[in-house]
């Protein structure tokens, strides 16, 4: 199976995937697990901060993974399966958080249109961003204790 991910998603650690990036640049912090491969041919190169929307970025993007072709993309996916892992793809983005987008899931949006087979998003047991924050903390939308009327009563 093959899913993509954030390098920050801590499922990670578990050690139960083939970790491959297909990010520009590696993280420069621990992430407490090791990278085991990298897809050069799913690396946005170029094309990052180029288009002021993303319909314009997912329209070069689509050219390029286009010319590379999905056997020569599948080949390579079939070798990091061939490890006995699951392969998630790698890259920065948090795209739980509103409005973040990110070419991992372009990809797999690509990859659908091309085979029909969907690329999940691996499940990330952090707190979900875009949750936080709505509206009136917990604290303010929770109906207050009932309260007692407290009577005081003498021993003799």
């Amino acid at each position: 199976m093959v899913y993509t991910s954030r390098y920050s998603n801590p499922e990670l650690k578990s050690g139960k995937y083939t970790a491959v990036r297909i990010s520009l640049g590696t993280p420069k912090w621990p992430i407490g697990y090791n990278l085991d491969a990298e897809m050069k041919d799913l690396m946005p190169f170029g094309l990052l901060n180029k288009f002021e929307q993303y319909e314009d970025f997912e329209r070069a993007y689509f050219d390029r993974l286009n010319q590379k072709g999905v056997q020569r993309i599948l080949a390579q996916l079939q070798r990091f399966e061939r490890i006995g892992k699951d392969v998630v793809l790698l890259c920065y983005e948090d795209i739980r958080k509103p409005d973040d987008w990110c070419h991992r899931r372009t990809f797999a949006d690509w990859w659908m249109k091309q085979t029909g087979e969907e690329i999940p998003e691996l499940f990330d047991p952090t707190p979900d961003p875009s949750k936080a924050h709505q509206g009136s903390s917990k604290r303010c939308s929770q109906t207050p204790p009932t309260t007692f009327q407290l009577e005081q009563l003498a021993l003799f």
